[in-house]
Order: C-alpha cells, then sequence, then structure tokens
C-alpha cells in the first residue's frame, strides 16, 4: 500500500537525488526514483546487512547507491552532507529519542521545493499491540520510545517547520496482522521490522495481510484506513516552500 501511495503522491514531481533514513528492507525509495527520475539514492542505516541491501537492490535497477552505515540522530543526520530533492523517513521516527531534532535536521537537508515523506505508527495501533502483549517492543534496541497521534504527529512537523502536503491513515491490513503478531508472541526485529517467527503464526500473519488487503481493497480501503489505521502516511515540505 505504501508503494502505491508513494507512487500516486509523488506523480509529475522531478528530482535528482534521494536521502532514504533508516529504509529497512523496502523498495519505496527504488519506487520514488521511478516516478521522479531519481538516479541517486543515499540510504543511512545502522544494519550492514540493510545497506549490502539496498545496494544490491539499486544496482540491479540502474540507480547509483551511496551507503552511510550510520545511527541516527539530529547531529549525525546535519553531517551527512548534500542536499535532496526527496527525504524519505518512514518508520523511523518512532524509533529516535530526540525525534524533533532529527526531523528538523532533515528538513534543513531539502532543496527549495523538495519533500518529505513520513510515516509513523499510529498510537490506537501500538497500543492495542501492547495490550495484547505487554512486552511487545520493551527493552529491545532500537525499539519504539515514541507514539503519535494525528495531533501530536502535525506539531511535530511544524515544529520542525515543515508543513503537511498530505496527511493518510494506511495499511488496515497490518493493523490486523500485527495484532495477531503481538497476540500469538511473535518475534519481530525492531530496527527492520522484520519478522522472525515462521512455523504455522508466520503462515497466518503472512495469509492475515495478503487476504485483509484483498478484502479491504474490494469493500473501500480509504474507509478501512481511517477504521483501523496502522500508519500515518505523510508528504510534507519546507514551510517557506509551500507557502
Amino acid at each position: 500500500m505504501i508503494e502505491e501511495l508513494v507512487a500516486t503522491h509523488l506523480r509529475g514531481m522531478q528530482c535528482e537525488s534521494i536521502l532514504d533514513v533508516g529504509p529497512g528492507y523496502a523498495d519505496f525509495s527504488r519506487v520514488a526514483a521511478r516516478v521522479t527520475g531519481a538516479r541517486s539514492i543515499t540510504f543511512a542505516d545502522c544494519d550492514g546487512a540493510v545497506l549490502a541491501w539496498q545496494e544490491r537492490r539499486c544496482r540491479e535497477a540502474g540507480i547509483n547507491a551511496r551507503l552511510l552505515a550510520v545511527t541516527l540522530d539530529s547531529e549525525t543526520v546535519r553531517s551527512i552532507g548534500g542536499r535532496f530533492g526527496l527525504i524519505h523517513c518512514q518508520e523511523v521516527l518512532e524509533h529516535l529519542p530526540d525525534a524533533g531534532e532529527t526531523l528538523r535536521a532533515l528538513a534543513g537537508l531539502l532543496i527549495p521545493g523538495g519533500r518529505m515523506i513520513i510515516t509513523v505508527p499510529t498510537r490506537r495501533s501500538e497500543r492495542l499491540l501492547r495490550f495484547l502483549n505487554p512486552s511487545y517492543m520493551h527493552d529491545e534496541p532500537h525499539g519504539h520510545v515514541n507514539e503519535f497521534d494525528e495531533p501530536g504527529l502535525r506539531a511535530l512537523l511544524a515544529g520542525a517547520g515543515l508543513s503537511v502536503l498530505v496527511f493518510l491513515p494506511a495499511q488496515p491490513q497490518y493493523f490486523i496482522g500485527h495484532s495477531w503478531l503481538a497476540g500469538t508472541r511473535m518475534k519481530l526485529e525492531a530496527s527492520t521490522g522484520t519478522v522472525l517467527t515462521g512455523g504455522i503464526r508466520g503462515f497466518v500473519f503472512g495469509n492475515l495481510v495478503k487476504y485483509s488487503r484483498l478484502f479491504f481493497a474490494a469493500t473501500g480501503l480509504s474507509r478501512w484506513s481511517r477504521l483501523l489505521p496502522r500508519n500515518y502516511f505523510v508528504i510534507a515540505g519546507r514551510h517557506e516552500d509551500t507557502h
């Protein structure tokens, strides 16, 4: 679903370079590169395996990849260097104690007219998962330390000098799937979101996500996204560039 939202809401935008912070094992920035014509993506992550995977995927797609092995915080972000037409900050802010300062530092790396894509888990879904499994993300390295409702996220964006252009609840299929994950005590790698548990629980999880997505798409995805939002999907620009 996020790939579709990226492709839809970036349509018509052109940029040369993309920064993807905390990319995990996702193709979102390559989808954005295809839409915008970008030929270079800088990946910043603390996980060497993630960076190697991203470099390989870029090589296969004919995209130049710059790899930065870093732990994300505001000071590190300011040292990245360069300016970018598009910055991906997806499923990152919930992990950062200095989320507001890091977001402000990222905004400072945008070129005039540049855009930032941000996704975070919703507070509602995070609290449900902790109710189902009180040890969810408890004392895990790179676990979740922040929760976001819509007013709080909008305030964080405004404090970073960003104006919201798109703000959508998203991914109800993962609201369902992650509820199963938490309730059955499946293991999840916090830093990348990779599900580590296989077997029957993993089989059920995969099918819950797959078939609930099909059901939601057939019966009104936007309505289900409002009812069961696992994530917020946001596109924002620097305040001075959007007014």
